[in-house]
């Protein structure tokens, strides 16, 4: 079993504690857990959506046959989840999307009375 410990200042109501800076996710299986951090800048509608305005990171957790991002969206962090696509990495959480593809991302929410999207590029 591999253990992925995020800092991502969740809320775990679930489990009757609020507040609660730190998560563990116990994932059955052999592999290796990979994890990186990938820092994107997107266009204003980004930030009309509850994305940062300026630059800031993604956090790729990969490990067990699992795929997550933890992408922050109005102040919070959110896990984001793998879906399937017909190209790149598409994760979706909430009303929310994250389609990653050739270092450039689509951030959108199809909701209806909430359809947008944001062009994102990854900085250095």
């Amino acid at each position: 079993m591999r253990k992925v410990r995020l800092a991502a200042g969740f809320v775990l109501l679930s489990a009757g504690v609020e507040g609660a800076s730190d998560l563990t996710i116990h994932l059955q299986g052999n592999g290796t857990v990979e994890r990186k951090t990938v820092r994107y800048q997107c266009d204003a509608s980004g930030a009309k959506m509850g994305l940062p305005s300026g630059a800031f990171g993604v956090e790729y957790l990969n490990g067990a046959g699992n795929h997550l991002a933890v992408v922050p969206v109005k102040g919070n962090s959110m896990v984001f989840v793998t879906v399937p696509s017909g190209s790149g990495a598409k994760y979706a959480a909430a009303e929310f999307t994250w389609w990653e593809g050739g270092g450039a991302v689509t951030f959108y929410s199809d909701f209806p009375g909430l359809k947008a999207s944001s062009s994102c590029k990854v900085v250095k």
